[in-house]
């Protein structure tokens, strides 16, 4: 499975982030979304009054273990961007995010990058949380 798919389902199906997100947005969304979307947001719903939001990226994908010039795993990376209005905002979601993922064999990770900054298109806090997971092949494949 595809990362950006495996997380979206991880989040998608969290009872409690949903339940955050939806506590914080100024206008609920309407009909089936969730806020929680791969590749790009609809421009629709990537106004202020609908965040916070999530866009799920994938950004790194290779063989992983070797072992008689064989590959028994593939390392996948993924970038979790989300615009949101405060940092205590900032704070409930990256914490709710961590724990859906690291329950789940996700680890996070990061190097001299800025993860918070204001965007300036939207009058938003846009955060980014990297995170990597080891896909083990069985030895059958």
């Amino acid at each position: 499975m595809n990362i950006e798919t495996r997380v979206y389902q991880l989040l998608s199906q969290s009872f409690n982030l949903s339940q955050l997100l939806e506590s914080m947005r100024l206008e609920p969304f309407e009909g089936k979304e969730n806020g929680i979307w791969k590749h790009e947001i609809p421009p629709f719903f990537c106004k202020k009054e609908h965040a916070p939001f999530i866009r799920i990226s994938p950004i790194f994908e290779s063989d992983g273990s070797y072992f008689d010039d064989t590959a028994y795993s593939e390392e996948q990376r993924v970038l979790i961007s989300f615009w949101c209005h405060t940092d205590t905002e900032s704070y409930q979601i990256k914490e709710c995010i961590d724990h859906v993922l690291k329950s789940n064999d996700f680890t996070h990770y990061t190097a001299n990058e800025n993860p918070r900054y204001k965007d300036t298109d939207i009058d938003l806090l846009m955060n980014n949380r990297k995170y990597r997971f080891f896909d083990w092949k069985n030895k059958e494949e």
